[in-house]
């Protein structure tokens, strides 16, 4: 598959700093420690307002039909599947397809 665009590459990135968070959000509740739990929420909740504005941006330029504006949907499953691969929520949600 060819490399992500500039575009693709902050959606993804994005996306899994989520995935992560979410994760440690877990990990906090499991072992019932409230303060990391608090700390990784705050976090989340930083990251997921980031996440929202790069999907905003990639939404407007979309509906301007900017070129090169629409991320190619296989080639970032691919890529967050990848990357997710390392957080419990990443495996969870995206798990890698077997290769034939």
């Amino acid at each position: 598959m060819a490399e992500l665009t500039d575009t693709e590459t902050r959606l993804v990135e994005d996306y899994l700093w989520v995935i992560d968070l979410v994760s440690r959000c877990a990990q906090g509740l499991d072992g019932g420690d409230w303060y990391y739990l608090n700390d990784k929420a705050q976090d989340l909740a930083r990251r997921a307002a980031r996440l929202a504005d790069t999907a905003g941006a990639i939404a407007q330029a979309t509906r301007d039909d900017r070129p090169g504006s629409r991320p190619r949907r296989e080639a970032v499953r691919v890529a967050v599947a990848f990357g997710g691969r390392h957080y419990r929520a990443g495996r969870l949600l995206h798990p890698q397809r077997e290769e034939p």
